[in-house]
């Protein structure tokens, strides 16, 4: 017998014993909610549209977009088609995929992103929106070109991402203009600003003006006013710009061994690259310079690889040689023939697939891509590297900017011969360098260096003071 006592728990009061108080404070939140919905859609419905344009080449170019910042997306995207689409029957993945699939940009800086997609006007069909050149056209004429553009494309639907670090910040409504490669005629929309700018109180200096480094001294000497395109470069905004003239000393004397200088511009607005116009009164000067991989005197020597003959190759030739220089780790892979060499997550794929050559009418060398979904969970990406010349690749995966790599080859009577970095960069961590020597240079002992360049700014005063 358990002399242990209970009590029954008091009943859950129901709908009929809750105070009417409480009650009404329940149909209020959920009123309230109704009414902010409601206030949600009338504002998206009364968003203004972006504009469309007919081109001169018959196509109605739509503006889909217009996004800034670093991280950019756009469309609709679809969890099952994303991850079950290969396994879909055609039916229902065409019926399940969004009509405007969604496309992202990740970018190294802020920039302004116009998205556009083209209209067929006789069918209403969504057709192929390249082939056009893109740029702003500011308050005092001046034309600012687009940076680069990445294109997005599927099987009914196409789109580009115009992509601009410079447009005209300070304007509330942007002027842009569209000109078909094919015709050379121009047709302009205007739409808000998303985000504009104040600018900077900036002071610049006149020329000539010098920073001195630890290993090298800058000068900048003169500006002189260039105008970027022409008729050769159609595709090309033409724009007036400022182009710095440079110098550099090392031990008071020309420096050698150094490669021409990155430089790239900014307003006081944050506009950024060559080709701003010449209003701005001042302007600030970023300037880049690298080491020569054969200068021996600048640039690090990482590790001594195995010595070749590139022009007796017939195979493959592999190293998997480690190295590492401070905290950065690289492999050697190996020097290739060539052809095209392709690589899965920075490995060799000696099972690779079939149809990734070159790109038709594009440059000798360079990279080109695949992705296949191979499971729900996951995506496998391989990339290939199609070259004229044997090809040296180096795996530095965790290789951060500003740091390069670079190769020299020494022959036999200790002279150095660079190597050519791929012009295309690196992809998933693989560096490629071609090996091209003189006919009679037959053995080599390739040299992988880091290179470490010197940076430097200057504030430029560019009309004269008032």
């Amino acid at each position: 017998m358990n002399d242990a006592s209970s009590s029954p728990e008091p009943a859950a009061p129901s709908d009929a014993t809750v105070p009417a108080k409480g009650r009404l404070v329940k149909v209020a939140v959920v009123v309230l909610a109704c009414l902010a919905m409601v206030g949600m859609l009338a504002v998206l419905a009364r968003r203004e549209p972006l504009p469309q344009v007919l081109l001169a080449d018959g196509r109605i170019l739509q503006i889909e977009g217009v996004t800034y910042g670093t991280n950019h997306r756009i469309g609709s995207g679809s969890v099952v088609v994303e991850h079950l689409g290969p396994w879909l029957p055609s039916r229902l993945y065409r019926w399940l995929e969004p009509k405007q699939r969604e496309s992202k940009l990740e970018l190294d800086h802020p920039a302004l992103v116009v998205w556009v997609n083209a209209i067929n006007p006789q069918t209403g069909t969504n057709v192929d929106c390249q082939g056009i050149r893109t740029e702003f056209v500011d308050k005092d004429g001046e034309l600012l070109g687009e940076e680069t553009r990445s294109w997005f494309g599927g099987q009914n639907f196409w789109r580009v991402g115009h992509i601009f670090y410079a447009y005209p910040r300070d304007e509330q409504e942007l002027t842009f203009q569209i000109t078909p490669w094919r015709t050379n005629r121009a047709s302009t929309v205007k739409f808000r600003n998303p985000k504009r700018f104040s600018p900077r109180e900036w002071a610049g200096l006149p020329l000539p003006q010098t920073n001195k480094t630890a290993a090298v001294e800058f000068v900048l000497t003169a500006l002189t006013m260039r105008t970027n395109g022409g008729p050769k470069g159609y595709w090309q905004t033409r724009t007036r710009f400022w182009e710095p003239a440079w110098e550099f000393r090392q031990d008071g004397k020309p420096a050698a061994g150094w490669a021409d200088p990155e430089w790239t511009a900014e307003d006081a607005w944050g506009n950024r690259g060559k080709f701003l116009g010449v209003h701005q009164p001042v302007l600030r000067f970023s300037a880049t310079v690298y080491p020569e991989a054969t200068n021996t005197r600048s640039a690090s020597l990482v590790a001594t690889l195995p010595q070749v003959s590139p022009s007796l190759l017939t195979t493959n030739v592999w190293w998997n040689q480690p190295c590492k220089m401070s905290s950065n780790e690289f492999m050697a892979m190996g020097i290739c023939t060539p052809g095209v060499h392709v690589f899965c997550d920075g490995k060799y794929d000696t099972n690779s697939p079939a149809g990734m050559g070159p790109v038709s009418g594009g440059a000798p060398s360079g990279w080109t891509g695949q992705s296949r979904r191979i499971n729900p969970l996951q995506v496998k990406v391989q990339t290939g590297h199609y070259t004229p010349l044997p090809t040296v690749y180096i795996h530095a995966p965790d290789l951060q900017p500003p740091l390069r790599l670079g190769l020299r080859l020494r022959d036999t009577n200790g002279l150095f011969w660079a190597a050519e970095p791929e012009k295309q960069g690196s992809s998933q961590g693989v560096h490629a360098f071609l090996v091209k020597l003189p006919t009679n240079v037959t053995e080599v002992l390739p040299e992988l260096v880091l290179l470490k360049p010197v940076v430097t700014e200057f504030l430029v005063r560019t009309s004269p003071q008032k």
